[in-house]
């Protein structure tokens, strides 16, 4: 029984010491961005009155992609907006340059596995990385 002990306890270091940084060790950027980028999905959508608005094949085709230096993409393969991302409080900023468009979201959840945006409208939009 001794003899097994040790080789537990090594395993056991071995396999903690590589797990994934859990969602309280992480900023917002880390959460939002990952190490270096990160890419969100949607998942479901709700209108202002909070009744589920059914994605179309072209929004879940939509993605948006967090870089750690600021930056933000937000499209498909065919067409896609870039600027500049910030998070400040509980409010997600994103930039979209050449189109001089501002989207601000209230951010109501974010894990490293969920994010939940409320618009100025009250609608609402879950999403998980790509």
């Amino acid at each position: 029984m001794k003899n097994l002990i040790l080789p537990f306890l090594l395993i056991l270091l071995s396999v903690s010491g590589c797990a994934k940084k859990s969602d309280t060790s992480l900023t917002n950027e880390d959460k939002i961005a990952g190490e270096t980028e990160k890419t969100w999905v949607a998942t479901r959508e709700t209108n202002a009155e909070g009744d589920k608005d059914k994605l179309t094949r072209d929004e879940k085709k939509e993605k948006i992609t967090f870089w750690r230096n600021g930056n933000v993409k937000m499209g498909d393969n065919d067409q896609a907006m870039s600027g500049q991302w910030s998070y400040e409080g509980s409010t997600l900023t994103m930039h979209f340059t050449g189109q001089d468009i501002t989207e601000n979201f209230t951010v109501v959840e974010l894990t490293n596995d969920r994010m939940q945006l409320k618009a100025g409208d009250g609608s609402e939009l879950i999403m998980k990385p790509n």
